[in-house]
This record gives structure tokens, sequence and C-alpha cells, in this order.
């Protein structure tokens, strides 16, 4: 029986293995599970460093082939649309970004700008009255709409009234306001800005449900991963889900999950094999990237400093990759893992593309910037990363 990963189909019984080797290598042993690790140096390097590439069938031995960083590479590259002059507006991606509240304003407009820069044709931002304004004055390439409630702006609202719409009213109605667009997008990334009210983070909930039956693609990030550690069947066994937390909040969603990072080892796995589904993009000085069966590491080079909002950047770039992931199986009519570039599951393609982007843009934001870089730096460096990267024969 075969089983869907991101709205496909995976042949349960073969396990593509790939680690890093130098000269000849050795094999690592995949164990019980279906394990793929992949090691990748910097793509832009000397490429000395080679993949060994196995894949098991059942019981039956193995085949064994080398990959080389530049045909990973290549792997990803082609799930990006080339560009012609036959295309119409939208068919490179069309990403919402949920989040932005009083206080934080800037971690959507970073999302949501980065998936225009890296080559999304259209961006959206949902957000609370409180910081649409202020979010639309950033660019005018954002379509932003003020739909998400938050509980201070309505005890205002209605301090001095007679009668108001029930908190849970006001919850469904903005819900219903935000659904309306959902079958717009290709990507929904939830969480950059969202902020911990609780009117809001109902509202949240409610999409996250109407994402997963509408089998649309999602990127959580930031205090959508707190949403989701407080209900972790909101997205247990949604293949079509891709979760980037960075260390404090990956340890979080270990804990959720029963998980002790102080004892074992394959702690990234066992939580992407827990959740049953979710590619879990695990960020820190090499970006680890697992979905329970396949295991990457991205480790090219990056920036030497960590300025606020790099996590937005990235969880940007992996939505616009992730659009292209989708879009690649709809043109295509690839319904199976196989079918897609080196056999890899879309999430998966689509998170290591963001990341590598992500990493190439800010190593180049940080050699012209140095200490005073910021999230701003790198995104002005996206495109050339991606040029540089995936727009060549």
């Amino acid at each position: 029986m075969m089983s869907p990963v991101g709205g496909y189909l995976r042949q349960p019984a073969s396990t593509l293995v790939v680690c890093c080797a130098r000269g000849v290598g050795a094999l690592r042993s995949a164990g019980p599970s279906a394990l793929f690790a992949l090691r990748s140096r910097p793509l832009c390097g000397s490429g000395s460093d080679r993949l060994l590439a196995t894949r098991r069938c059942g019981s039956w031995g193995a085949r064994a082939s080398s990959m080389s960083p530049e045909e990973l590479q290549g792997l990803v590259q082609q799930i990006v649309p080339k560009l012609t002059g036959d295309k119409s507006k939208g068919q490179a991606g069309k990403i919402a970004t949920i989040g932005g509240c009083r206080e934080y304003t800037g971690a959507p407009f970073f999302a949501s700008y980065s998936a225009l820069k890296v080559g999304s044709d259209l961006s959206h931002v949902f957000c609370t009255d409180g910081a649409a304004t202020v979010i639309k004055s950033y660019s005018p390439e954002l379509i932003v709409h003020p739909y998400l409630p938050d509980e201070g702006a309505y005890e205002a609202k209605y301090a001095n009234a007679t009668s108001r719409v029930p908190f849970d009213g006001m919850v469904q109605e903005r819900t219903e306001q935000i659904q309306a667009w959902l079958k717009r997008f290709d990507v929904v990334i939830i969480g950059p800005g969202l902020g911990r009210d609780e009117m809001t983070m109902k509202t949240v909930v409610n999409v996250i449900r109407l994402l997963r039956e509408r089998e649309i693609s999602v990127v959580i990030d930031a205090d959508g991963l707190f949403i989701v550690t407080r209900n972790l069947d909101l997205v247990r066994g949604n293949p079509r889900c891709i979760l980037t937390p960075n260390k404090a909040e990956f340890g979080r969603l270990a804990a959720a999950l029963d998980i002790d990072l102080e004892s074992g080892s394959d702690h990234l796995r066992r939580c992407a094999a827990a959740l049953g589904g979710p590619t879990i993009v695990r960020k820190g000085a090499a970006d680890g990237i697992c979905d329970g069966e396949v295991l990457l590491e991205c480790s090219a080079a990056g920036s030497k400093r960590r300025a606020g909002g790099q996590g937005d950047v990235m969880s940007g770039c992996v939505a616009a990759f992730l659009s292209w992931a989708v879009n690649y199986g709809k043109q295509t009519g690839a319904n199976q893992v196989r079918d897609f570039p080196g056999g890899l599951p879309p999430p998966v393609l689509a998170s290591y593309g963001g990341c590598l982007t992500a990493r190439v843009a800010a190593a180049a934001a940080f050699a012209k910037k140095g200490r005073s870089m910021l999230a701003a730096d790198v995104i002005e460096e996206l495109g050339a990363a991606v040029d540089k990267l995936f727009d060549h024969e």
C-alpha cells in the first residue's frame, strides 16, 4: 500500500539513503525506518565532496550511484519555473502570510516580501487592524488584509457599547473573511509576527484546519509553532505542512511530542516521525530537514551575523520554493514522489531550495555589510542568489 506524501504517493518498500562521502566514503545504515540522510557542502565550492546515494528495495540488496553537490542543486533547479515571455501573473507562485499584530509588523513583511524577491508573483498578508497600515507602508507590492481579530482592539471597540458581537462570533466572522481568499493561494505561511492574543490564535487555528481540508500547502513558523505545540493534531499526519523551528522552538516541539533531547540521538527524525507527515526544518548552524523518512542537512556557508528577521526571510524562501514544487506537480502530472526530481518529496525539495537560497543570500549580504547586516540586506540578495544557483542551464 502506498502512502501520500505532500499530496503524492510514496512506495514504502523503497528506502533512499544519501550521505556525504569524501573519496570512496562509507554507506551509513538506514536503520529500521526509511531514512534519507544527505549532508551537503556549499554548492559553490570545489565539489570535492561526493554524495553517495543508495536505494534499498525491500531486503533484496542495494543499488548505489554517486551524486555530486552540483547534481543535487540540479534537482532543485528542475522545479524552478523558467522565465519566459508567455507566462501569466500568478503562475510563478501565489503566497499568503498570516501574521502581524500591533507590536510585530516587521516579521510578516520579511516573510511575504522575501517570497516576492525569490520570484513569487503575488504575496498577500493577513494581519490585525493595528498592523495593516504599517505593513502597507513598507511596500506597495504587498496586498494587505486587516482580517485578523485581536482581543485588545475588540475590547476597545465595545468598551462603552450597550451590545457587542460575541467573542466567538468575531472569531467566526474573521475566519470566514480569510476563508474566502484561501483558494487563491498555492502556499500559506502562518506565524511571523502573529503574537499570542487568544482571539487571534483561535482564528488561526480555524484557518489551519481549513487549509488542511482544502489540501493547501502551509509553512508554519514563529508564533504559529506556539499554536502547534498546544495542539499537535492540527498538523499531525499532514504531508503538505512544513514546520520551521529554531533551536528554542524545536525544543518546545520535542517536549510536546515527549521526546527528550537530553537522551538518545536522531531527535529531528524522531520528531518528524512522531508527527507522521509534516516536514520539519530545524534552523541552526546547519539546517536539518526531515519528514520522518527523508533527512537532509543544508550546511552551505551563510552569514556570521544573526540579525532579527532572518528566520522570517527563510520562511518566505521556503514558501516560494514550495509553491514551485506544487505547480511542478500540476504541470507535469506528477502524483507520486518518484515522479519528482531525484524521487524526493516536494516539501523536502522546497525546504532544501529555500534554505540554500537564504544561506547564499545571507553570505552575500554579510560580505557587503559585515556587522551592520540586517534582514533587509539579505532580502536584497535573494534574487541574485536564485540567479546564481538555479537560473542557468
